[in-house]
């Protein structure tokens, strides 16, 4: 890896250079607290904006990479799960790597980092009976989410083998919409592979222009044909800084399905979620709390406190002078190599 690449953090880590928007807040060094804070984690139940009448995004807030800056996104709810989106600068501390950074460069509430969306469907033969349902679903998600001209997304089948279904990442509606009616179910299941896959495209596809990539997986989270493991999963979604939100498949009939600990671990450390997509009405409602996940996230950026070049794991952690908050974002990176 060199170094002008490793050194690019996005979605919820990227060393980048900001343009401020005139709303951006930019605080100087963070109040250092007495003792390590405690990392926030939870699950997501419905969701809501506490705070829904926020300022327009700003269409010229962007995000370059530049050396030695780290850019965190963050998604923030409540004790009942609702979005908390009026926050400020001074109500959340960050630690790198255990260490606050000397400053914060910039604060941004709804950051519009465009968006590149990887969707890995599953299409083994055990969802046969609900495929149409869910491509249904994921195009309607896709039609909502993509703004023209800014986000991207691109769609990976995944059954006993790995297929990418489109020729790289694209703003065309019309040929993702194309593109998903024509899965079809058959197999077994290979998703550690299908994360390998779309986490080596964007490691590939990272540019000047900061995105936050996303991973979405519609699957029931148990393996049986990938040749990579969960841990090697894990490692490479890190490594992309993508964040993985899971559509939990699992049938209504499993009371206690064991893919559902393996999508939160998945999930977690990149600062996403898994939701509960068991019925049709539970996919529905997936898509659209992602959506107001990705609508309702904030973005930090600050130069990282003794960045050595060594390759070596940098925990991230953050939390709020408010009680009851719960801060869900990726829970760090690894630091670039000569």
């Amino acid at each position: 890896m060199n170094k002008s690449a490793s050194l690019a953090i996005i979605l919820i880590l990227t060393l980048t250079t900001p343009g401020y928007s005139q709303d951006a807040q930019r605080p100087g060094r963070p109040e250092s607290p007495s003792e390590k804070p405690e990392t926030a984690s939870g699950k997501v139940p419905e969701m809501q904006l506490v705070n829904p009448a926020l300022p327009a995004e700003d269409s010229e807030f962007t995000i370059s990479k530049q050396v030695d800056e780290v850019t965190l996104i963050l998604s923030i709810t409540d004790s009942k799960g609702r979005f908390v989106g009026n926050l400020t600068a001074g109500d959340l501390k960050l630690f790198d790597n255990h260490q606050s950074p000397a400053k914060w460069n910039y604060f941004q509430a709804r950051t519009n980092l465009p968006l590149h969306v990887i969707l890995a469907i599953d299409v083994s033969s055990s969802i046969r009976a609900r495929l149409h349902f869910e491509q249904q679903a994921a195009s309607t998600f896709l039609k909502r989410i993509l703004r023209p001209e800014t986000d991207k997304a691109a769609i990976i089948a995944f059954g006993s083998t790995v297929q990418e279904k489109t020729a790289g990442m694209t703003g065309d509606v019309k040929t993702l919409d194309a593109t998903i009616r024509t899965l079809q179910a058959n197999g077994e299941t290979a998703m550690y592979d299908a994360i390998i896959l779309a986490s080596r495209k964007f490691h590939e596809s990272r540019r000047n222009t900061g995105v936050r990539p996303i991973i979405i997986l519609i699957t029931d989270g148990v393996d049986t044909a990938s040749k990579a493991t969960l841990s090697a999963a894990e490692e490479a979604a890190i490594r992309s800084e993508a964040a993985i939100f899971a559509l939990d498949a699992n049938s209504i009939y499993e009371t206690n399905p064991k893919g559902r600990l393996v999508l939160e671990k998945l999930t977690h450390g990149t600062g996403g979620f898994v939701l509960s997509a068991r019925e049709d009405a539970d996919l529905r409602d997936a898509f659209k709390t992602i959506e107001k996940i990705l609508r309702s996230q904030y973005a930090i950026g600050y130069p990282p406190p003794d960045l050595e070049t060594n390759g070596s794991f940098r925990p991230i952690e953050v939390n709020s002078s408010k009680p009851g908050l719960q801060i869900h974002a990726r829970k760090g990176y690894y630091a670039p190599t000569r």
